[in-house]
Formats: C-alpha cells, sequence, structure tokens
C-alpha cells in the first residue's frame, strides 16, 4: 500500500500560445482539484491511537517474557489493536511516534530489576530496553518512554517485559473517593510524517 497522506501536485495543462477558454476551464478545474485536496488533507484526522489497561498485569514465571495487553480505548484512527490486544496494527506506512508509560509495583520481597522493550511485527528495536529497579516491597515506579519509529503498512507494534521476580506486576487500582483510578499501562500512538525514503 502507498503512501496515502501526501498531496500529489496538480496536473495542470500546458498554456496554448493564444488564450482558450476550454484551457482556463481545465486549468480551473485543475486547481480546484488540488485545493480541495489540501483541505480534505488538512482537516482530516491522522493516524493515531489511545490506549490503556485497567488490570494488573503480572509476571508468572521468572525472566519469561511478557507482552502487555490493553483493555481500554479511548480514540483510533488508521491504527486498531490486534488479538491478542498486545498487538496494535497500524493502516498507512510512515513515521509515527509510540509513546508508553508503566505503573510498575512490588508485591513482596527486595529489589528487582524491570527491563521493557518495544517489537515490531514481533522483532526486537535494536538498543530500545528500559531497565527499572525497584526498591522493595510497596513500592512503585513509574517507567516512560517513547520510541519514534517508521513503520509499514499493516505491521504491529507491540511492548514486551520481564523480571526474574515474580513479585514485580504492572499495578492497576480503582479510583477513590478524591482521583481516578490508575491504569497499568497507557500508549499514546501519533503519526509524525511520511516516510523520507518514500516521500
Amino acid at each position: 500500500m502507498g503512501v496515502t497522506f501526501g498531496v500529489p501536485s496538480p496536473n495542470l495543462p500546458l498554456a496554448p500560445k493564444e488564450y482558450e477558454r476550454r484551457y482556463q476551464d481545465q486549468f480551473s478545474n485543475s486547481l480546484r482539484l488540488f485545493f480541495n485536496s489540501v483541505t480534505n488533507k488538512i482537516n482530516s484526522p491522522l493516524p493515531h491511537a489511545l490506549y490503556y489497561d485497567t488490570t494488573t498485569q503480572t509476571n508468572p514465571v521468572a525472566d519469561a517474557v511478557n507482552f502487555i495487553t490493553f483493555n481500554e480505548l479511548i480514540s483510533e484512527f488508521q491504527v486498531q489493536r490486534g488479538v491478542p490486544t498486545s498487538k496494535i496494527f497500524v493502516t498507512d506506512k510512515g513515521v509515527y511516534n509510540f509513546q508508553f508509560s508503566a505503573q510498575i509495583d512490588k508485591v513482596g520481597g527486595g529489589k528487582a530489576t524491570v527491563f521493557i522493550w518495544p517489537r515490531v511485527n514481533g522483532t526486537n528495536i535494536s538498543d530500545s530496553t528500559i531497565k527499572v529497579v525497584i526498591a522493595g516491597s510497596s513500592d512503585e515506579v513509574v517507567a516512560t518512554r517513547n520510541f519514534v519509529l517508521v513503520v509499514g503498512a499493516g505491521d504491529y507494534f507491540e511492548m514486551a517485559w520481564q523480571s526474574s521476580d515474580t513479585d514485580v506486576v504492572l499495578l492497576a487500582q480503582s479510583a477513590a473517593s478524591n482521583y481516578p483510578g490508575i491504569s497499568s499501562v497507557n500508549l499514546a500512538i501519533t503519526w509524525v510524517s511520511n516516510d523520507e525514503a518514500t516521500g
């Protein structure tokens, strides 16, 4: 699939040597089509998505790779969750910003290390891991990062994590009387631009 967010140049007819009404009509229609296309592109929403999760995600097996899932949707356009909901698919090729955060907690034991990293189509992104150290039981840390990546039409993005400590969780909590609930993870996806390699 080609890039759908560029605006092609107007296809203007060559001018005749002498004035012709037909040429003026063709010229005006070409410009009208061009400016309509520009207006539509400017006014149309760009690919985006906002997801979060309201469940506590656990680490049942030490040093096993876990995939972060998202059970709630705020908004999406030309981006969608797959099955499982850890996979986030994009419809159009381009440069995207993936902004991620996680509420990490310890439900017991001492200090623990957590590693979080992004993948595209099941392949790890080089040099992208977040390392978080939690001091001990009931200690909470928010891990946040954004990744600007070139992805193709139909590609999927996901976040993976692991820890050697099975007491580590991605924590969700219900709302209290004065403040809203805590989501375990959040993911915001925004389209940045066309890929410069393809225009």
